[in-house]
């Protein structure tokens, strides 16, 4: 911080070996005596300091302004993962060093000329970095309309499972004491809920009716179980493949459970040449299958194994067959993939082992309790779906707690790589407790997506980047949501039930195009334009008529595009160790060293828009100022009458960095905190660096040269962590640091 330049007037004719002072020496000390008093120096210079603090709020306003052209573009200097690593900062300061070491070394053998083009140059692509997302954000819509369920509809029966993209499966029982049956329904939103894509009936039990039918898929069937029978049709049509009894009749004719089964059939697995039939007691048992006309529903007893992890007593929530044999398994305890194998472990392969336990591929267990499970390709994966092999899938689990989980499968990895925890989806914090996830393709290109419901909303969560594309709001009791496309609309749909198993609630509403934020970095055409052509008149008047208005106007403009570009590339663990170096290297710099008061003036002398000016009114001229200063210099030999200059000649300047440090705190805060609380403290963070500012005035009025990081960087720190306390509380400490 450069303080008013002041002029300080002696009769130099009278100073000699006498005492004597003169009448003008006596006026001139006490003029000065009036000055030492600080009061009297504010009064005298508050038009500049005014001014100053006016563009130090204007310039943190407007990259605040901007913020969202960078949010949606995820123009982040260091990507997601920078932003929290010391490394980056350290690579930062060491950019700062080299900067100034070369603009000395430049301005020691006089090549003012290289330095004035050549930050010409970096500085035109430095203001395209404000100009183009301003006029983006004036002229674009960044928000969005509000998304709202407009229709419902219920449905009679029990929810079974997801099918296809946008459809799921219901049961209905029907029928008499004796003969009970019960009717599957395909349906598909798509294809509109007035009736279902198909319907199929099949018995259900003799005396069971409130025996819920579980389901199991694979890509081309569903097999379905309702406890005494089990049964395979057609994934897309519906169609009956298969039959079969889980039952017996005793000598009175009535159902009774297998003899090896022991209890009903909790869930049924088809494969190739087997079925697989899990009881109550979570056993699981292999039945070999026949397909000659005359064995159709014969089963062949041929192995049995335990589960000891898996517990069936709260029900199944998902079986899905990954290959022939390889089961993924769902209940709210623990999930896991269970290798189907053809014998058990006797000596005779055909010889049932009672107390083998099966063979557990992974095991995942619950850290609260799975609520909900979704298999598909994985958004990471590195091609297209129609490309990627079938043995390569992510196994999405959500729990209470809201804890989620990306197991990522490869069939074709050694053994010991083929399951694994994908690390780079972080989204434990994204709600309190999990409804549902689905794993989507929102923009029908290939890849992935993912929709996470809970605390009421439903995530939309876009491309490997897991950026949230929408939230939206749904029912708090939703057990499914998913989005259901048609040509070019879709529709956001939640699925509850009514706890009794007979009923399915349904809302659902239009997804319209500007119910989403704007993804990726924006480049309209208009918008374009108008910042290439700000840029170019901007850098014009820099080279023909550098006057102070000029700085200051892209001197703002520099300084909100380096606030924002640094706000969003560091959470605010990592603005804060940027700051304190940043101070501590700036004070060595003016006080120590004082490299940085050489800089200074030699930016000065070049009228570059990396300070800025505060006259004290409007008749000064910045350009008349650094001329005249550079006659001085060439005539520095010469003894020159000193004459008192005017009020007019007076100004104040700010170097840039003095803004970008406080205000890149100020952005980190808007950016990386709680957004019910964010706001608050980026408030509190300017006001902490405005007082810091006026403490900084207090030195500077004096006309004395000053660095302004400690202050003002220090005052922005103070404020951030009282407003941070106030309004987040002890979360506010809790630092995230890597190297």
């Amino acid at each position: 911080m450069r303080g008013s330049l002041r002029r300080v007037m002696t009769d130099g004719a009278d100073v000699g070996k006498t005492p004597r002072q003169n009448d003008r020496f006596a006026e001139v000390e006490e003029e000065l005596r009036k000055e030492d008093t600080l009061l009297e120096l504010f009064k005298e210079q508050w038009v500049g300091m005014v001014s100053m603090a006016g563009m130090f709020v204007a310039t943190i306003a407007l990259a605040s302004y901007m913020r969202p052209y960078y949010d949606i573009g995820e123009l982040k200097a260091f990507g997601s993962s920078g932003a929290s690593q010391i490394r980056y900062v350290a690579l930062e300061l060491i950019a700062i060093f080299l900067f100034t070491a070369l603009i000395i070394y430049l301005a020691k053998y006089k090549k003012d000329y290289i330095i004035k083009y050549g930050m010409m140059v970096v500085l035109t692509l430095a203001l395209l970095y404000s100009t183009i997302p301003l006029a983006h954000v004036m002229l674009i819509d960044f928000d969005t309309e509000p998304f709202e369920m407009t229709d419902q509809a219920a449905l009679e029966g029990d929810y079974i499972g997801t099918w296809g993209d946008d459809g799921f499966i219901t049961s209905v029982i029907g029928g008499t004491a004796g003969a009970y049956n019960v009717t599957m329904s395909a349906w598909s939103v798509s294809n509109g809920m007035d009736e279902p894509v198909w319907s199929m009936t099949h018995n259900h039990s003799q005396n069971q009716p409130d025996s819920r039918v579980r389901m199991s898929t694979t890509h081309d069937t569903l097999t379905f179980t309702s406890g005494t029978w089990v049964w395979t049709v057609d994934y897309e049509t519906g169609n009956l493949v298969d039959s079969y009894a889980c039952f017996v009749f005793d000598e009175g004719g009535n159902q009774q459970p297998r003899p090896e089964m022991y209890t009903g059939c909790a869930l049924a697995v088809k494969t190739n040449e087997a079925m697989y039939l899990f009881n109550t007691a979570s056993e699981v048992l292999r039945y070999n299958t026949f397909d000659e006309p005359e064995n159709a529903g014969v089963l062949a007893f041929q192995a049995r194994w335990s589960m000891p992890h898996i517990d069936f007593k709260d029900g199944i929530m998902h079986s899905q067959l990954l290959n022939d044999t390889l089961l993924f398994l769902a209940v709210p305890s623990a999930t896991g993939v269970i290798h189907l194998d053809e014998f058990g472990d006797a000596t005779d392969p055909l010889a049932p082992r009672l107390d083998g336990e099966v063979r557990m591929a992974y095991l995942q267990n619950s850290t609260s309790s799975f609520t909900s499970t979704a298999v598909g390709t994985s958004p990471f994966a590195t091609s297209n779906t129609s490309t990627l092999p079938n043995d390569q899938q992510m196994m999405l689990l959500g729990e209470e707690n809201g804890a989620i989980t990306g197991l990522e499968w490869n069939g074709s990895a050694p053994a010991e790589e083929r399951f694994f925890i994908q690390e780079r989806m972080n989204l434990n914090t994204l709600v309190s407790s999990v409804s549902s996830v689905q794993i989507v393709d929102l923009d029908e290109n290939g890849f992935t997506d993912l929709i996470i419901t809970g605390d009421g909303n439903a995530n939309l969560l876009w491309d490997t980047s897991l950026q949230n594309f929408g939230t939206f709001p749904v029912v708090s009791e939703a057990d499914l949501t998913f989005i259901s496309m048609t040509n070019d609309s879709g529709q956001l749909v939640s699925i509850s039930l009514d706890g009794t198993q007979q009923n399915i609630e349904i809302q659902y509403g239009a997804l319209e195009t500007d119910m989403f934020p704007l993804v990726g970095v924006q480049l309209e055409t208009i918008p374009v334009i108008i910042g290439l052509t700000v840029t170019l008149i901007l850098m014009i008047l820099l080279y023909v008529h550098s006057e102070w208005y000029v700085v200051n106007t892209t001197g703002v403009l520099l300084g909100a595009g380096v606030c924002v570009l640094l706000g969003v590339s560091f959470e605010p663990p990592m603005a804060i160790l940027f700051m304190i170096l940043a101070a501590v290297y700036d004070a060595w710099a003016v006080y120590k060293s004082k490299h940085m008061l050489d800089l200074a003036d030699t930016m000065i002398g070049l009228r570059l828009p990396i300070l800025l000016v505060a006259p004290q009114d409007t008749n000064y001229s910045l350009i008349e100022e650094t001329e005249q200063a550079k006659s001085k210099r060439v005539l520095s030999d010469k003894v020159q009458k000193k004459r008192k200059k005017k009020p007019s000649t007076e100004a104040m300047f700010m170097g840039l960095g003095d803004i970008i440090f406080p205000g890149m705190l100020v952005l980190s805060a808007l950016q990386y905190l709680d957004p019910s609380g964010a706001t608050a403290v980026a408030i509190s963070t300017l006001i902490g660096g405005l007082l810091g500012y006026l403490v900084l005035m207090s030195y500077v009025a004096r006309g004395k040269a000053q660095a302004g990081l400690p202050l003002l960087n220090g005052g922005a720190i103070l404020g951030y962590f009282i407003g941070g306390f106030l309004f987040i509380g002890n979360e506010i400490l809790q630092f995230n640091i890597s190297w």
